[in-house]
């Protein structure tokens, strides 16, 4: 590659714009010099559209300097030059700025002064383009010159990298291109970082890092045109198959090369490798190409064949480049020759008279379809018999028609054999015959009687043999004839050695080239000629005018045992003739003849063949002739004779021809000629002569040797010779044209007797991989025949080595240039070594049956094989499925191992363990395959496929058996005994879906969480989800569109309501939150399909024209979206839980309904009637969802039963006022004993709009049975409903443990872990239901739960709703607060039981605020107040005759804003805030500011309370869980609002009080304080109060009637009023401890008074006074121990014991959310060192 360098283009000035002013980055100064000055211009262009003034400040420097400084004014597009001058004073370089200064601020310039150096540049990273392996990418960069020197650079780079020139010199501003080649050897990502040295002493350097990717390429090879012969098969042998082509034709087959792979593959192809060049019938021109990815390309492979009646097969070898695989691919051709034949094998002429002639017509015939070159082998000038034409060409499928003349110059019998030659086939021949009568001579009349009879006495060796001979021995009886007529020896007269010799009785079949070659002219002949000439060719030479040539003297033989006469045929006018013309000859002599030539003119070339017929004397008479079948046809003798008349000075003419030769000559069996046939065509317009040269090779024969050719005419030559030897030899022969030795043309042939001789691959020797005993293993074992003749081949193995050791195929026969491969069976039946030694015998192939094999080849093959055992295992021995869909199909891969060193074949047995299979119904798993076989030391994965048809746990065992491929096993095989493999469990089940929670918002707020579970039917919805689907359910698996109706059928008995209850008209939507939750262990989709989901879309001419109100209804509610689900359709994982919208608009007054499928794909199938009431504006509506109402059980003999709930909602606009008629519930008392079975507590009471109340009822069964009544329920100023009461009293001894003691819905049990995220919702509750069970009366209950901000930037704040209860009493700690931004803030719910056993189902209502919307309400809440203050007191005067008003100037206000309108007071309405009803209000007024509406977070709580005595009968495990807290608290009446406490009443106090009086009060009272703490009298007598003497009633008191009512209050409740809870936990201790402290005291100052007299009197005893210390001791004990005992019973003591346990938990779990504390870690052990060590 040359360096390819040329000047850089000047890179233009980097510049910017600042403020709208054009100027360059910097300024350089180069090739600078000491002492002189450099000037340059800094222009400055105003780009913007206002006039700009700049400043600026000069270089700081004293080499840079520029002109005065002044002010610069640039109008808009103008541009200003600025000089800078540049003096040097060393050679260093210079740097400095020069500043700018704008309106805007400051820029500057930098100035830059470089010393020449050297600096190459190129691009840091160069991306080649993907290469495939083997193949070459090239990229180009260029290496830039942007020093101020000249420079010289080299190249350092690694592989696969090339670069080029690596090396070069830039000059200055010069580039050069840098030529980078990739030929990668490895399939992997190259990186190579190349180094470009230069500067002085190539000290710099500068990288550029060569990235490219290098891939292997794929070709796929495909055959273009497939044929049934083909095959394309994948993974077997590709052939291509030509079919049947004529020689010297050329056919063509095409290839796809597909490249799947993403970069171009290089490819080359190669024919035939191992075949000999010169017999490659199969070519291919595109030797080598590339495929550019993803494409494809075709190649043409070309078959010309050149050898007859040979299939012909080769290989074609399609590399790609790399590491690519090669493709073999078999091309298979037979060749076909012309298939000439002639209409007659033999024309009779008859006998005509002498100088008359006869003609008769013959049709030659070409059955081939391709062309066809023939000649006959006579000179029809010089002979009796004529062929018109006697050459020519036949097309395929053709017929010509020949004319053949007869023409006698003699009065004997004439025969004649021609042979006509055919290109590329062997030669036909033809039967001349006629005899000619003159009016002296009569000769036998021949006929092809005689000529058959004379063919079969020349095999028996009788036509040497006169007739007149021959009939005296068949009258001697020394022959006889046969069924034909002919004559044979009689066995009789023959000798024993004769018999032996005896000659065969039918003329045999010879070979048409035999025949043509062994004619008797030559030394070779198949019979003994009876008449022979010599010489049979003779040349004259040059001969020219006037010298007449001598005669040549020619030898005619006479080989009969008679008289002969020779008759030659002579022509007027042929400058070649013989003398005599006729003449005698005796038996078993010869006589001499003249050949004479005279050329008629000069310069001419002549030759002929001369012909002469030879017949016995006796034949010249009919009437000689005893016997017909003794007549002997004559025998005809060529002469060829040629010379030419040039003089020496003259030059023959040029000819002008050409010659089909082949190469080689065709493959023969050993010992047998090989023929070829060649075309000489005369182009020229002159005539044209040939002969074989002299020099030419002696072992081949050239039949006709020469000729001459007529212009336009061809020459067929046919060439033979006898190969010799395994090496190929070469012939080569000379054909001589026009005598003139100039023109000699070379003619080069090879051949070689072919080896009977296989190639093997293998070395002759076979390793077998170790077999298991018992089975078998093969080995390929490849052969080729490189030899061009089929052959046959046979292994012989030993009959004790058969049961262990074959071959298949064992005989067959290899057709030339063919691979085949061999399959060896190695089966061993012991665990040991063994080896075989088998004989191949090899031979020629197409011998006749039942001959003698002449020669044969032998081989011998070495074998090696070993026998071992092993076993089959699998990777996993129990395989679990898991959960499988039922009637689904779920795949696993069964893994198995073969750890041994041998291949099994193996077997696999299914058997399903459970549930057991019926009536032989298909197993439920498949397997992919039961049989394969296995390598050593493998793995395979065998597909499981699992198709459960039930919902059962299925289990099946597999097992296999290793298979022997022997026929006759051996005793001690295992092969066939069934092992276990492995266990395969599944689990089928259906899609299970659960309904976790429900929430209501919009107009449905108002209905509590459990009234809207049963609006919703969900407990009956649960447990239909948990039932197997109908199989009718699953006639559509999943949602699908196929009904042609409004009403689509319907395939499930399941109906369900889904009430969405009442609201009034235009009120906002009533929305429903679903939680659904994939309660199964599958996962599953399931829909909500409206009527319209499962219609199937039809034109408009389709559609059914009339409907009914029901469709009617559907498509108004569909159409106007009354009901609309969000979203309709969704998967759920295992355990995964989704929220859906159900939403129902309030557009129009009546109830509407609209059936919806919900569908669970391959599960269940529920229709569910979506209800929904509109209610006219102030109109009174109770919502009722059913007529009747279902009490929980109660056991009979419950002194105390439960209060039960019933619940009214309210759907209207307007309060209504309910009254149950409870005159009913006296019949049923009257009827029962008078016990009062049913009591109805509130039996009247008043229900707000969108609320719900609770109505409490009494069920008190007597009975074991079920009670029901029929209660009407009036509403006042609307209707009445009858409901229907039932309650079921149940025996508990009898039902036992199934007793049910409560009843809490799915509700209660779903939604405990469970978060109901309301769609854009960020705030939640850790959990939205709490169920406490069931509890004791008078028990405490406390849950902590958090309450989450997930907001990353808003702060929330919450209030919790105060919720009064009826009986019981419910708080929340702390009501209200703050949630940072993803912060949590826990929170107390307590619930403290009443005194009666009753049932608690509350909602605890959460509002929750932004806080930034908060402050901002507040704010315009103020704004508001004060407005409305100031226009309280603010007045306007009307009066029209005060025209101007007067305000003094220092008092006249200072009016900012204007005023605002009036603030008018709103009409109150009692309504919900979630209707958010439209209100006209007056455009002119300020309306007060509404508070945010607050998101609403609901907290479900349920329990049921027992008495303590059923409690402990039925949960006495369960009670020392709980807490009795031993207060009650205060009973309000029903509707009454509940107590506030003193804090809470004083902080609503100061709520109400105005900041001045706040003040006012502040001052007051620390005034008051600072002078009490001043006043000495006041602190005087607070002292003495604290020594006063202890009140006169404490003299009452005993420490039995202490203990007395300590043992009484401990075991009866007294019902104690508890303070307010704040004073409550403050002063709990305290007032207890100032209790008990006298007693105390007291008790323990009489213990010591009873004591004092002995200590007195026993003073002197120490003995008395250590008892007597010993007792005290004793008593001290004994009065703490009832002291602790007396405290611990006090409620006091157990509500504080209970207060403090509670904080320590909440703590424990609020330190624990916020991760302060693992409650899960392990415990830490500490270990201490031993006590021996010191510290």
């Amino acid at each position: 590659e040359a360096q390819m360098c040329f000047p850089k283009k000047q890179d233009k000035v980097k510049r910017r714009v600042i403020w709208g002013i054009e100027v360059v980055e910097e300024l350089h100064w180069k090739g600078w010099e000491l002492g002189k000055e450099m000037t340059k211009n800094l222009a400055l262009k105003n780009l913007s559209l206002k006039i700009q003034k700049i400043k600026y400040r000069p270089p700081k420097t004293k080499f840079f300097f520029t002109v005065i400084p002044q002010p610069i004014l640039l109008s808009p597009g103008i541009t200003f030059t600025l000089p800078i001058f540049f003096r040097p004073l060393e050679e260093k370089e210079y740097k400095d700025q020069l500043w700018f200064e704008k309106a805007e601020g400051m820029f500057c310039v930098d100035l830059r002064a470089l010393l020449p150096c050297h600096k190459l540049i190129c691009p840091p990273s160069l991306q080649l383009p993907m290469c495939a392996v083997g193949d070459t990418a090239e990229a180009w960069f260029c290496l830039d010159n942007v020093g101020d020197l000249s420079t010289f650079f080299t190249w350092e780079f690694s592989s696969p990298f090339q670069m080029l020139p690596t090396t070069g010199l830039l000059e200055p501003g010069q580039a050069c291109r840098i030529k980078v080649t990739f030929q990668p050897l490895m399939a992997v990502i190259h990186e190579v970082q190349a180094t470009c040295w230069y500067g002085d002493s190539t000290k710099q350097k500068n990288s550029i890092q060569l990235q490219a990717v290098a891939k292997c390429a794929q070709l796929l090879v495909n055959i273009k045109q497939k044929r049934p012969e083909d095959q394309d098969a994948e993974g077997c042998q590709k052939v291509l198959y030509f079919g049947s082509v004529a020689v010297g034709c050329t056919a063509e087959r095409q290839i796809k090369l597909y490249n799947p792979s993403v970069v171009s593959a290089p490819f080359r192809i190669e024919v035939g490798p191992d075949s000999l060049v010169k017999d490659q019938a199969f070519s291919c021109r595109t030797a080598h190409g590339i495929v550019p990815p993803g494409e494809r390309k075709c190649v043409s492979v070309f078959f010309h064949p050149e050898t007859l009646d040979v299939r012909t097969m080769d290989y074609v070898a399609i590399t790609p480049s790399g590491c690519a695989s090669q493709t073999l691919l078999k091309v298979v051709g037979f060749c076909r020759g012309p298939a000439v034949s002639l209409q007659h094998d033999c024309i009779n002429f008859s006998w005509i008279t002498l100088g008359a002639h006869a003609e008769k017509p013959l049709w030659i015939e070409n059955r081939e379809d391709c062309t066809a070159y023939f000649q006959f082998a006579i000179d029809c000038q010089e002979s009796v018999f004529s062929i018109r034409p006697a050459f020519g060409t036949l097309a395929g499928k053709a017929r010509m028609t020949l004319h053949c003349t007869f023409q006698p110059t003699h009065p004997i019998i004439y025969f004649r054999k021609v042979a006509c030659l055919i290109h590329h086939q062997d030669p036909v021949f033809l039967d001349l015959l006629g005899t000619c009568h003159s009016d002296n001579a009569k000769p036998a009349i021949l006929r092809p009687q005689h000529l058959t009879w004379y063919r079969t006495h020349l095999a028996r060796g009788l036509t040497l043999y006169p007739p007149d001979i021959l009939g005296a021995m068949l009258k001697e009886k020394k022959l006889k004839q046969d069924k034909n007529g002919a004559l044979m020896i009689p066995s009789e007269s023959l000798s024993t050695q004769d018999l032996e010799d005896k000659p065969p009785q039918r003329y045999p079949t010879i070979p048409p080239m035999t025949e043509f070659f062994c004619d008797g002219t030559s030394d070779m002949a198949i019979f003994p000629p009876p008449v022979s000439i010599e010489p049979v060719e003779v040349d004259f030479g040059a001969c020219p005018r006037p010298e007449i040539p001598s005669p040549v003297p020619l030898c005619l033989m006479n080989h009969t045992k008679g008289k002969i006469t020779v008759v030659w045929t002579h022509r007027p006018g042929c400058p070649f003739w013989v003398s005599p013309v006729t003449c005698d000859v005796p038996p078993l002599k010869s006589t001499a003849l003249r050949l004479h030539f005279l050329p008629p003119h000069p310069n001419g070339l002549y030759e002929v063949e001369l012909e002469a017929f030879a017949v016995y004397k006796v034949l010249q008479n009919y009437s000689n002739i005893e016997e017909n079948c003794t007549v002997c046809p004559s025998w005809c003798l060529t002469l060829r004779a040629r010379g030419h008349s040039y003089y020496p000075a003259f030059e023959h003419h040029i000819p002008q021809y050409s010659l089909d030769a082949p190469k080689l000559f065709p493959a023969v069996s050993s010992g047998e000629p090989s023929y070829r046939s060649l075309l000489l065509l005369n182009k020229g317009p002159m005539l044209m002569t040939f002969n074989l040269a002299p020099k030419s090779s002696s072992d081949i024969i050239l039949r006709p040797s020469s000729g001459l050719v007529a212009p336009g005419a061809h020459q067929i030559l046919l060439i033979c010779t006898y190969p010799k030897g395994n090496s190929w030899k070469q012939h080569l022969f000379y054909l001589q044209f026009n005598f003139c030795p100039q023109y000699i043309k070379e003619v080069s042939m090879q051949s070689r007797e072919e080896p009977l001789q296989l190639k093997l691959d293998t070395c002759k020797s076979v390793f077998f991989k170790p077999t298991w005993v018992g089975c078998s293993s093969t080995s390929p074992f490849p052969l080729r025949n490189p030899s061009r003749l089929p052959l046959e081949f046979e292994w012989r193995v030993s009959e004790q080595h058969r049961k262990m050791l074959a071959v298949q195929p064992a005989r067959g026969l290899i057709q030339p240039n063919e691979n085949i491969t061999l399959t060896w069976t190695f089966s061993p039946l012991e665990e040991t070594k063994y080896l075989f030694r088998v004989g191949m015998w090899v031979w020629e192939a197409g011998l006749p049956p039942n001959t003698k094999l002449p020669v044969t080849t032998h081989y011998m093959l070495r074998l090696v094989g070993v026998g071992i055992t092993s076993s089959l295992s699998a990777k996993e021995q129990e395989l679990d499925f898991g959960n499988v869909l039922v009637n689904s199909k779920q795949s696993r891969f069964l893994v198995l191992l073969n750890n041994g060193n041998c291949a099994l074949y193996y077997h696999l047995f299914l058997e399903q363990s459970s549930p057991e299979v019926v009536n032989n119904d298909p197993l439920d798993l498949q397997l992919e395959r039961t049989e394969g076989c296995m390598p050593p030391r493998s793995q395979d994965n065998i597909s499981l496929i699992a198709y459960p048809k039930h919902q059962a746990r299925y289990s099946w065992t597999i097992s296999y058996s290793l298979l022997s491929h022997r026929v006759t096993p051996s005793p001690d095989n295992k092969a066939g005994e069934k092992q276990e493999l492995c266990r395969i469990s599944l689990v089928a089940v259906y899609p299970l879906l659960s309904i976790l929670d429900i929430c209501a918002m919009g107009s449905a707020e108002g209905i509590s969480r459990k009234h809207l579970w049963h609006l919703f039917s969900l407990d009956m919805l649960n447990s239909y989800l948990e039932r197997n689907p109908t199989p009718w359910e699953l006639t559509y698996k999943v949602p699908t569109r196929h009904s042609t109706s409004q009403i689509p059928p319907i395939f499930t008995p399941l109906k369900l309501d889904f009430n969405f209850g009442a609201a009034p008209l235009e009120a906002p939507p009533s929305v429903v939150l679903l939680a659904l939750k994939n309660s199964g262990l599958v996962p599953l989709d399931w829909a909500f399909l409206f009527p319209s989901d499962q219609q199937i879309g039809l034109e408009l001419w389709a559609e059914q024209a009339e409907f009914n109100c029901t469709e009617l209804h559907q498509m108004r509610a569909q159409d106007n979206r009354l009901f609309s689900i969000n979203p309709k359709a969704g998967s759920l994982s295992p355990g995964q839980e989704q929220v859906v919208e159900f939403k129902y608009s309030h557009l129009f007054i009546g109830t509407d309904r609209l059936p919806v499928l919900f569908k669970v794909s391959h599960g269940r199938e529920i229709l569910l009637n979506f209800i929904g009431v509109t209610v006219e504006p102030e109109q009174k509506y109770v919502h009722f969802t059913s007529t009747s109402h279902q009490f929980v059980p109660v056991p009979i003999g419950n002194t105390l039963p439960p209060w039960q709930i019933y619940e009214l909602y309210n759907g209207g606009s307007v309060p209504v006022m309910y009254e149950i008629q409870t005159n009913v519930l006296s019949q049923i008392q009257k009827h029962n004993f008078n016990h009062p079975i049913f009591s109805c507590l509130n039996p009247e009471g008043e229900i707000q709009p969108g609320t719900t109340a609770q109505i409490l009822w009494i069920f008190s069964p007597i009975e074991a049975k079920t009670y029901t009544v029929d209660v009407p329920i009036h509403i006042l100023g609307w209707n009445s409903a009858l409901i229907r009461f039932q309650g079921v009293g149940y025996d508990p001894h009898v039902m036992g443990d199934t007793a049910p003691f409560h009843n809490i819905s799915s509700l209660d049990n779903s939604s405990i872990h469970f978060r109901l995220m309301v769609p854009g919702q960020t705030v939640f509750l850790s959990q939205s239901h709490i169920s406490l069970g069931n509890i004791p009366v008078q028990s405490k209950c406390s849950r902590l739960l958090f309450l989450n901000n997930i907001s990353k930037n808003e702060t929330i704040v919450f209030a919790w709703q105060p919720k009064p209860l009826d009986f019981g009493e419910v708080s929340v700690s702390p009501m209200v607060g703050e949630v940072a931004p993803e912060e949590t803030v826990p929170f107390v719910v307590t619930l403290k039981a009443s005194v009666h056993a009753s049932f608690y189902s509350l909602e605890l209502v959460c509002k929750v605020y932004r806080q930034q919307l908060l402050r901002r309400y507040h704010k315009e809440l103020q704004e508001w107040k004060e407005e409305k203050a100031r226009q309280e007191v603010e007045f306007t005067i009307t009066d029209t005759k005060v025209k101007r008003r007067v305000y003094c100037t220092a008092c006249a206000p200072v009016r900012k804003y204007k005023t605002l309108p009036p603030i008018k007071n709103q009409q109150s309405f009692n309504r919900p805030a979630s209707w958010n009803l439209q209100i006209p209000k007056e455009e002119s007024s300020w309306p007060c500011p509404k508070p945010p509406l607050p998101g609403i977070l609901c907290l479900g709580l349920t329990a049921r309370t027992h008495a303590t005595d059923y409690f402990l009968a039925n949960f006495f495990s369960e009670f020392p869980c709980h807490f009795l807290h031993r207060e009650l608290p205060k009973k309000k009446p029903p509707g009454e609002k509940p107590e506030i406490s003193e804090e809470e009443s004083t902080y609503n106090k100061w709520t109400s009080v105005s900041k001045e009086e706040k003040l006012l009060l502040i001052d007051c009272l620390t005034a008051i304080i600072r002078g009490l703490l001043e006043d000495e009298n006041f602190h005087e007598a607070v002292n003495q109060s604290l020594v006063e003497q202890v009140p006169y009633f404490s003299q009452f008191w005993n420490e039995q009637s202490a203990k007395f009512m300590a043992k009484k209050s401990s075991l009866h409740l007294v019902p104690v009023l508890s303070p307010p809870p704040k004073i409550r936990e403050e002063g709990k201790g305290k007032e207890e401890e100032e209790e008990f402290k006298p007693t105390l005291r007291k008790r323990q100052s009489a213990a010591w008074l009873g004591m004092e007299p002995v200590m007195q009197t026993r003073s002197q005893e120490s003995l008395q006074w250590q008892w007597q210390q010993q007792l005290k001791v004793m008593m001290k004990e004994e009065l703490e121990r009832d002291e602790k005992e007396a405290i611990s019973r006090l409620p006091a003591f157990a509500n504080l014991q209970e207060a403090l346990l509670e904080n320590m938990i909440q703590n424990i779990l609020v330190e624990a959310s916020r991760g302060e504390v693992v409650l899960t870690s392990r415990p830490r052990v500490i270990t201490l060192p031993p006590l021996g060590v010191p510290r």
